[in-house]
């Protein structure tokens, strides 16, 4: 919209807002004079079809009063009804007849001139609806063939008196009712509720009955006074309908021509219009006055001295310009106020700008001359207001810089785009700035560039150090031996070292900027159910967050990998997070040896159970065994059964001995009793003596200068028996076995060999079966477990154990359909067999002689059955029941000239003083005495390495004559 004069647009305003009121108002008086002419409208039309209501039911009863009268007088008496009725002439004068009819309908008397109808039948005209009251219907008469109205009154004896009365007899009524008119080309008329014409002013319609409800069109809803419109003969009324009490199916229409209300209405209209078109013009005259006086004539004349106004001339108002309105002082004072703050903030601002340490200066950008330059800018490049600004702070330039920044500071349509910021090194003094470009219009509107630049050399600086810094960073944690990555708050990657690179599968460039979830790709190494990225959690949690167990790192490639890591938050030095740092490495090789070592401590776990089991069953086998062994000596003379069923259950006996010496091997008790083997022999022997038989061979590879073992000769051959026979179930069709035996001198070279040094004997024993599937290959060294529909489910576990306990190391690979490899590793002594040959041969002693041999047990079985066993060996026994007590009985025996030759000691002695401690203080007494350790629970080093106890031999629980005569010998 173009600029106009303020004189100019307040005539406008009050042109419009005088406009725009009268509408509104002449609007608001239409609306008002239509509802208050309507309303006067539907007042009279309702008083008049009252009326005509009123004069139509009088022209229909105008006989009533008197019939009810005679009715009253002669209810009792027919005739004199009758009568009364012809006497009085009456329906005569107005063209009426009546009769009576008998209850079927039939005449019985009628008027003057109808006799010739007594006794015909008018019950098609009756309507017997059981009431005593009057009742008034509207058809066509049997005597004359016309429209009538009859008005039926009730007799006794259901007989009816009828009066008819011919609808011509109100048409007079009517007709002078119309010409008392109030309205113009108003219209009454009488309709039955059929719309047939029972009154019209055209006589034509009720001689035919003309049925009138088909020229009414277009018939409105009644409205809120009962006004409605149709269109009757192409004119439109405005009309009232009035139904009838007596009779009840006439209905009377009284219609006014919408045109005489709308006549009416307008001349209403025009009258207020023009009234109010008059007074709004008197007020619009009145306003322009006053606001030509009071506010045009003041704001011209400040605007005459705004106009005068400029850098030369100050402002000069006078107290008459304000016309004496306080409102225009105040605005005086105001610009005169302003224009002194404007004058003092130019010079503040034009200080503010040579106070900046940065360059800043306003060029035309079609000229390229330099309209502005502040201080620092002059200090640097003098103050050569004019020239181009290329010639001024470019060096050696001769045209627009080829870097003019002009381009971007316009659109297409030559409105400034906004801010452009940029770095350049000036070609004169070398230093880099910072530049913010910007279009503005200048004081005389034209488009010109100002540029504000900001030194930003010791930045540029100090971005170089930062870049070297960063460049040995990148490459520090190349070098770290762990993956490292590094992320933004929005966990997206931002650097990957060569170890990460490795693992993930990702290099550096492919990673950056993608989100870490993706990289860092890891899962439940159980469940394989994805992790909750660590990035996501450190954020949240704001601290260093370590990794659950069992979290593995599948790589780019599918490879999955076990890690260990930690995530930890990367701060400013306002201590706020600005990334999160990855640090992870490859567990894999450390996970296995774990669950190597997991498997041991379950192994030991149930071991304790075991042992103790063995315990307490050995102390029953040894009672067993010994009874057993001594009844066969008593029984040998004879003949009989007997010998044959000690044989038996001594051979039952052997065999549970053995099942505990398993569960022994298997426990914390299975100690070895351990000496120089040689292992091809103890080998050779074992796999044969499982193998024989049998349609699987067996292929032996040993070394010529293989190492001796220091091992349980017994311990290992079961190890042997046991793997052996595992092969043997795994080759039902036959197959190969294959042992061989390997010096180990650089244990650190052997993949899972945990150790740095030491000399090992490695066994392998390879089969040719059906494997071990993978999902139970972790579970065949678990006690029990078992694949096998016979067997205890110990074998491989007693294995375990017993290599364990040599501090050796067993070992198994197996893939289904290849066959399984069990690798064996025990301690080696680097010395030749025939050493081994000469320590054997001093073992060799000869048997000893008759001896006095104390017995020392808790339990009374086990002693009788000890003392019983010497007997027969031909030794003395002397029975002691726990330590406290064999010390006493050894010292007076002593002192009295019959020393004890040999004690044997039950190490446990519940609630008593037991073997080591009893042996200790026996060899206060006698340090020459001879001492054998025996024992159902092995658990003791004192079994294993009894001579570091002061014992000369061991002897475990269950032992036959033939190992009890074995040790007393060695021993004396």
């Amino acid at each position: 919209m173009t600029d106009q004069p303020l004189r100019k647009r307040i005539n406008l305003t009050l042109v419009i807002v005088a406009l725009t009121a009268f509408v509104v108002i002449s609007l608001l008086t239409v609306f008002i004079e239509y509802k208050i002419i309507r309303r006067e409208y539907s007042s009279v039309m309702h008083a008049r079809i009252n009326v005509a209501g009123t004069l139509i039911e009088d022209a229909l009863f105008h006989t009533d009063s008197m019939v009810q009268s005679v009715l009253k007088t002669h209810s009792d008496n027919f005739k004199a009804l009758l009568d009364d009725l012809t006497a009085s002439r009456y329906f005569y004068f107005h063209g009426d007849s009546f009769y009576v009819l008998d209850s079927h309908g039939t005449v019985v008397w009628i008027s003057q001139p109808y006799s010739e109808y007594k006794g015909l039948d008018f019950s098609a005209i009756v309507s017997r609806n059981g009431s005593q009251e009057r009742h008034v219907q509207h058809h066509q008469s049997l005597l004359t063939k016309r429209s009538v109205v009859t008005i039926q009154y009730p007799l006794q004896n259901d007989y009816l008196l009828i009066v008819e009365r011919n609808l011509e007899s109100f048409i007079p009524v009517m007709a002078s009712f119309a010409t008392g008119k109030l309205f113009e080309e108003e219209l009454i008329f009488v309709l039955s509720t059929t719309g047939q014409t029972l009154y019209h002013p055209d006589s034509s319609l009720m001689e035919t009955r003309y049925n009138l409800a088909f020229d009414l069109k277009d018939i409105s809803i009644p409205d809120g006074r009962g006004l409605f419109t149709f269109l009757y003969q192409k004119q439109k009324f405005i009309a009232l309908q009035k139904q009838l009490q007596e009779p009840s199916d006439w209905n009377v229409y009284y219609c006014v021509p919408t045109s005489v209300l709308n006549k009416s209405l307008m001349k209403d209209i025009f009258y207020h219009l023009g009234f109010l078109l008059l007074f709004f013009f008197l007020l619009f005259v009145a306003l322009h006055i006053v606001f030509q006086k009071y506010f045009s004539r003041p704001v011209s004349s400040i605007i005459k001295v705004l106009e005068n106004s400029n850098d030369k001339n100050r402002l000069v108002f006078t107290p008459e310009m304000s016309g004496g309105i306080t409102e225009f002082s105040t605005i005086m004072g105001a610009i005169s106020s302003r224009e002194t703050e404007l004058t003092n903030i130019s010079g503040r601002f034009q200080s503010v700008l040579d106070s900046l340490d940065a360059v800043v200066y306003v060029a035309d950008m079609d000229t390229h001359e330099l309209l502005f330059l502040n201080s620092h800018g002059r200090l640097l490049y003098g103050d050569d207001i004019g020239r181009k600004c290329y010639e001024m702070l470019q060096k050696d330039q001769s045209g627009p810089c080829s870097f003019c920044t002009n381009q971007h500071l316009v659109n297409s349509d030559g409105q400034p785009t906004g801010v452009h910021v940029w770095e350049h090194q000036n070609t004169k003094n070398e230093r880099w700035h910072e530049c913010r470009d910007q279009a503005i219009f200048w004081t005389d509107g034209r488009l010109v560039r100002m540029e504000i630049a900001t030194d930003i050399s010791e930045r540029k600086k100090n971005e170089k150090i930062l870049q070297a810094e960063k460049e040995r960073l990148s490459v520090t944690l190349r070098s770290i031996g762990d993956g490292v990555i590094t992320t933004n708050t929005e966990g997206r990657v931002v650097l990957l070292n060569k170890v990460a690179e490795e693992l993930c599968g990702w290099t550096n460039e492919e990673a950056v900027g993608k989100p870490s979830s993706t990289i860092f790709n890891i899962i439940n190494e159980k469940t394989g159910q994805k992790c909750v990225s660590p990035v996501q959690r450190v954020i949240e949690f704001g601290r260093i967050i370590g990794l659950a167990n069992h979290t593995a790192l599948v790589a780019k490639d599918g490879s999955i990998r076990a890690i260990a890591d930690s995530g930890a938050p990367i701060r400013n030095d306002r201590s706020e997070i600005i990334g999160v740092v990855l640090v992870f490495r490859d567990v894999t090789h450390e996970k296995r040896i774990e669950e190597e070592l997991l498997k041991v401590r379950k192994l030991e776990a149930v071991g304790v159970l075991a042992g103790g089991i063995a315990h307490d069953f050995n102390n029953i086998l040894s009672a067993i065994l010994g009874n057993i062994e001594l009844a066969s000596h008593e029984v040998a003379k004879s003949k009989g059964r007997a010998i044959a069923l000690l044989s038996d259950a001594r051979k039952a006996t052997r065999r549970a001995a053995k099942l505990t010496e398993q569960l022994l091997t298997f426990s914390k008790g299975g100690d070895p009793l351990k000496e120089v083997t040689a292992l091809p022999e103890l080998i050779t022997e074992s796999a044969g003596f499982v193998l024989h038989g049998s349609r699987v061979a067996c292929k032996y590879v040993f070394p010529q200068h293989l190492w001796m073992a220091d091992v349980d000769s017994g311990q290992i051959g079961q190890v042997i028996q046991n793997i052996t026979l595992n092969a043997k179930h795994a080759m039902p069709e036959g197959g190969t076995v294959t042992i061989e035996c390997s010096n180990v001198q650089d244990a650190a070279s052997e993949a899972l060999l945990s150790v740095n040094k030491g000399n090992y004997v490695c066994i392998t024993i390879d089969d040719t079966g059906v494997g071990i599937p993978k999902e139970i290959l972790d579970k065949i060294f678990d006690p029990y477990f078992t694949t096998k529909q016979e067997g205890s489910g110990l074998g491989l576990a007693i294995c375990h154990s017993i290599i364990n306990k040599h501090d050796g190391y067993l070992l198994v690979h197996s893939s289904p359909g290849q066959g399984t490899t069990f690798t064996l590793y025990l301690p080696a002594i680097p010395v030749e067999k025939s050493i081994l040959e000469e320590i054997d041969e001093q073992k060799a002693s000869p048997a000893a002689k008759a001896a006095r041999v104390m017995v020392m047990d808790d339990e009374k079985m086990l002693r009788d059955v000890a003392a019983a066993q010497l007997a027969v060996l031909g030794h003395e026994a002397i029975p002691v029941s726990d330590g406290e007590q064999a010390i006493n009985r050894y010292q007076e025996l002593l002192d009295g000239g019959t020393p004890v030759d040999l004690v044997i000691m039950d190490l446990t002695v519940p609630g008593g003083m037991g073997g080591q401690e009893a042996a200790e203080k026996l060899l206060r007494i006698d340090p020459a005495a001879k001492i054998i350790v025996s024992s159902g629970y092995s658990n003791d080093p004192a079994m294993a390495n009894y001579k570091d106890y002061g014992f000369c031999a061991a002897v475990a629980k269950p032992f036959d004559l033939q190992q009890l005569s074995s040790v007393i010998t060695s021993v004396l």
